[in-house]
């Protein structure tokens, strides 16, 4: 109904009405339903473009496994053993299977994939693709990994590893690092206070995260929280 006005500044908006010669009322009201839907579209875009970053955390990694093992299923040619060539289809089938579950999903950006993992049950909330895939598939696909015949020098494929694209990483990395350092000065300021014994057990394990943080290997998935990962001594 206002489509040409949503790109007019209000000033613009504010002329184009007073030239129709409105009353004063229509030309407010109008006006605050216009700044009204700038606002609702604007949400709407903010949203949709962190609904598709969510999607793409998950998504991007699935796509670079898919594409590392159709080059590891080439290898060897036609001297590949019959075992190698099974592993990796069935691999690749999975994989496959998952990315065409998750396409209208991940374009209709209705929801995250949290918000769905969550709905479904999945483990960690479905933050990394290998959390879509059933316990039963990865031990099938596992054993068929296992029985391919290892060649000299050669390294054994192991599927389904918790592993992210480098600059996913990085972000994701100091992103995590921040959110947990500012919840441990909180949390340090409240102890300083008030101790307690609860919150000095908390203090420690977010001691212990931020050093497993630090050291994650540059292609590690990493998590949305802190509390997700395995502390030692836990």
């Amino acid at each position: 109904m206002y489509e040409t006005y949503l790109k007019l500044s209000a000033n613009e908006i504010h002329n184009r009405l007073t030239e129709r010669n409105l009353h004063p009322a229509e030309i407010e009201r109008i006006k605050a339903e216009v700044a009204d839907l700038k606002e609702s579209l604007r949400v709407t875009r903010i949203t949709r473009t962190q609904r598709k970053a969510e999607w793409d955390k998950v998504l991007q990694p699935l796509r670079y496994e898919i594409n590392n093992a159709r080059v590891g299923m080439r290898y060897g040619g036609e001297n590949s053993p019959q075992e190698r060539t099974l592993a990796f289809s069935e691999y690749i089938r999975i994989m496959e299977k998952l990315i065409a579950m998750l396409d209208a999903p991940s374009k209709a950006l209705d929801h995250t994939p949290i918000q769905i993992a969550r709905d479904k049950g999945l483990p960690n909330d479905g933050e990394h693709w290998t959390d879509w895939i059933p316990a039963r598939v990865k031990d099938k696909v596992s054993l068929l990994f296992d029985a391919v015949p290892v060649v000299p020098r050669g390294k054994r494929k192991t599927p389904f590893q918790r592993t992210m694209l480098p600059h996913q990483h990085e972000t994701a990395k100091v992103r995590l690092l921040t959110k947990t350092r500012k919840e441990m000065e909180s949390l340090e300021r409240k102890a300083g206070i008030q101790p307690t014994d609860a919150r000095t057990a908390k203090l420690a394990q977010m001691r212990r995260a931020i050093k497993i943080i630090e050291t994650l290997d540059k292609n590690e998935a990493v998590p949305a929280t802190w509390t997700k990962l395995h502390l030692q001594g836990d």
